[in-house]
């Protein structure tokens, strides 16, 4: 199946929060009636208001897909793309979420199950030099390196590229922090009238002017971890030289949009979701690829694909990779010193977490659930703001991006999961994450209620004066994040507490 492409992301690399000790760490009466008198014209006076605030939310939507190039010259690209042997359902469209209000497919009209929604041929995919789309296997490419040269080599073509309607399309790359360029910075503000996401890798470098993103994260993951994309294209594709605009162009492309079959129109258009998830994936017999509707699609709803199948990347790759904290279900995941410890002393520590029905340490239980843990590090599974499941096994999270459970479902699994978790790994598991928010420097309810609010009126006073201050989204953008991991710690704890585990004799 064509998953998002997170090549440069190795499970063995993955980002670990280090606990450090030096780090420095807050009634009135009145008559029914006389009461019922004054609420009737109160109350017209608030209906009047509330539908005057929903005439202007749906006025600003209006006006924002109005002005939204991308929305607005959207059939454009549906008819390059039909003229070339693609085929999309005509009840789908472009526009914006609400009440996240970002960019995506949606159905204009209810839409059955098992609905082919659209079929892009192999030769409309973009692959590897090897496998340019030109008819032949579509398989998944070998050499990425070699694949963001062949973005860079049909970026260079301009409109002479087969392609160059599908890259007007592109926004991944506006604008950049990293490149001195008033003109494509001014590019960036008119496409994007509200702050603009970045991924990581477009943040400024540590150390740099105005390079404050990357402190606010306070050492969480991925602290350290965030220009990984752009280091490992300087080391391993360019021989340390210095990146140009195209290349970085092209790179972003590939690191937000390719999948293990190339660079595939429309299919990137859909939003990933893997609570809500209603697509699934087919290849056919010549390297072309399906989406088709895996539930019923109603009028307005989001068409929705996965960035994140089965448990493979957590909450933290897709922010470092997309730029955004993904709806619930979120899968964090974080290490420190004795977790460290323990991997390197035996790979196979995590699995001596569960306890099968038999008292078997390994193996499946009587559902055919397999007690394997999916993975060496700290995991918490977050379902909801007060539903968890702490260190989940691979059988658990495999539905991520695959289906999906109601909260019911989910709180039935996880009560049967963690009566078979030790009690012992849920206590460091409590230990760590209680650590960890106690040494940051901020905790949630001064982020919460203080600092990202406080960010968010001086960025809009900015906006306001016309201008865009992009350093600033993205402290917003990285203290939002920080937020949604500690909140995330701090359930994993609150679970830890309140949740029956499994108990060894020898630990009564």
């Amino acid at each position: 199946q064509c998953l998002r492409q997170l090549g440069v992301h190795h499970r063995s690399a993955l980002p670990t929060y280090c606990i450090s000790s030096s780090t420095n760490l807050p009634r009135q009466s009145s008559h029914l009636n006389a009461t019922m008198k004054s609420l009737l014209p109160l109350t017209t006076i608030l209906a009047s208001i509330f539908i005057a605030a929903t005439t202007a939310a749906a006025q600003d939507q209006h006006d924002d897909e109005h002005n939204d190039p991308i929305i607005q010259n959207y059939p454009s690209l549906v008819n390059w793309f039909t003229s070339h042997g693609g085929k999309i359902d005509p009840r789908i469209t472009l526009g914006y979420e609400e009440p996240a209000h970002i960019r995506g497919m949606i159905a204009t009209e209810r839409i059955e199950p098992e609905t082919v929604l659209m079929h892009t041929p192999a030769v409309l995919m973009i692959n590897d030099v090897n496998n340019s789309g030109g008819g032949g296997s579509g398989g998944p490419y070998q050499d990425q390196c070699a694949m963001i040269q062949r973005i860079v080599e049909e970026l260079e073509l301009g409109q002479d590229s087969k392609w160059d309607m599908y890259f007007k399309f592109d926004g991944s790359s506006v604008p950049d922090n990293n490149k001195d360029d008033e003109e494509d910075q001014q590019q960036g503000q008119k496409q994007h009238h509200h702050r603009h996401t970045q991924i990581p890798t477009q943040w400024i470098m540590e150390g740099q002017p105005g390079s404050r993103a990357i402190k606010e994260l306070q050492g969480l993951p991925p602290a350290g971890e965030t220009h990984r994309h752009i280091n490992w294209f300087t080391t391993a594709c360019n021989n340390s030289q210095e990146v140009t605009s195209i290349q970085f162009k092209a790179l972003m492309m590939f690191i937000t949009r390719a999948c293990d079959r190339g660079l595939v129109p429309l299919y990137d258009l859909m939003n990933h979701h893997n609570g809500l998830i209603n697509t699934r994936l087919a290849v056919d017999d010549e390297g072309g690829l399906s989406v088709i509707a895996s539930a019923a699609i109603e009028a307005n709803e989001p068409i929705y694909n996965t960035y994140a199948r089965g448990g493979g990347e957590s909450t933290v790759d897709v922010f470092n990779s997309y730029g955004f904290v993904e709806d619930y279900p979120q899968l964090w995941r974080w290490s420190d010193v004795d977790m460290t410890r323990l991997a390197e002393e035996d790979p196979n520590h995590a699995f001596g977490r569960y306890v099968g029905p038999n008292g078997d340490d390994q193996g499946v239980d009587g559902y055919g659930r397999g007690f394997e843990p999916n993975s060496h590090h700290y995991e918490v599974l977050v379902v909801s703001p007060t539903l968890a499941a702490l260190h989940p096994t691979k059988s658990l999270v495999q539905v991520l991006g695959n289906g999906r459970r109601s909260i019911d479902e989910w709180k039935a699994e996880i009560e049967y999961h963690h009566a078979t978790l030790r009690q012992s790994h849920v206590n460091a598991m409590h230990d760590s994450a209680i650590t960890i928010l106690s040494e940051l420097p901020t905790t949630i309810a001064e982020d919460a209620m203080t600092i990202l609010p406080n960010e968010r009126r001086l960025f809009e006073k900015v906006k306001k004066k016309g201008r865009l201050d992009q350093s600033k989204a993205d402290t917003i953008q990285a203290i939002e994040y920080r937020l949604a991991f500690k909140k995330a710690l701090k359930l994993a704890a609150d679970v830890a507490e309140r949740d029956k585990f499994y108990v060894d004799s020898e630990e009564l």
